[in-house]
């Protein structure tokens, strides 16, 4: 159980820290808390106190923590999505009056049932991560190249060269990420750890 307890705990406290990030920055902005607002927080602060709990407890529990490195690195890379997912919830949430981002409402349930399967080394698991990965990492790369052209504006007008700049950036690091995802689930222990035949990936 030492690996549900420390990636589950690191999940939670993300997934909480990303929650309340939006909602202190709109508490910054306009000096006032809404009951939404309250409530974010306290869902929030919830998960990031019960989520330490976890993660220490996991953390004692060492010996149990089987997962080869490469399978580590895959459930970090969920957990990461998971609370960018996370933070697009809570800023609709907290500065667009309630107003739910669909597709980060939409891909938060399916990243954390591929953790799931990513921690009980579910093989149906793997093909999705893999697949998935593969897919997005094309996508962050051909927006990455798009971006500099593309006509890109916000409510304010076109978008400027640091704003480009830091979209790229970003989509780089994504990709990136995912890469190290991929190419680690696709490493002989990792395969061995899903139930596959130990085979160049």
């Amino acid at each position: 159980m030492g690996r549900w307890f420390l990636a589950g705990g690191l999940a939670a406290i993300l997934v909480g820290v990303a929650l309340i990030v939006p909602a202190a920055v709109e508490r910054l902005e306009k000096g006032s808390f809404n009951e939404l607002m309250i409530g974010v927080t306290a869902v929030g602060s919830a998960l990031i106190l019960g989520g330490l709990v976890a993660a220490v407890g996991g953390a004692l529990d060492w010996h149990e923590l089987t997962m080869p490195t490469g399978v580590r690195i895959a459930v970090m890379a969920n957990i990461v999505f998971l609370a960018c997912f996370a933070l697009e919830i809570s800023d609709g949430l907290a500065r667009r009056g309630g107003a739910i981002h669909p597709i980060g409402w939409a891909m938060f349930w399916p990243t954390l049932l591929l953790l799931y399967g990513l921690l009980s080394a579910r093989r149906w698991a793997w093909w999705i991560a893999r697949g998935v990965a593969a897919i997005v990492i094309v996508w962050f790369l051909g927006f990455a190249v798009l971006i500099p052209f593309a006509d890109l504006r916000t409510e304010q007008g076109p978008i400027p060269w640091w704003g480009r700049l830091y979209m790229i950036c970003v989509s780089l690091v994504l990709a990136a990420m995912l890469s190290g995802g991929f190419f680690s689930l696709g490493a002989t222990s990792a395969r061995s750890y899903f139930g596959r035949a130990a085979t160049k990936a």
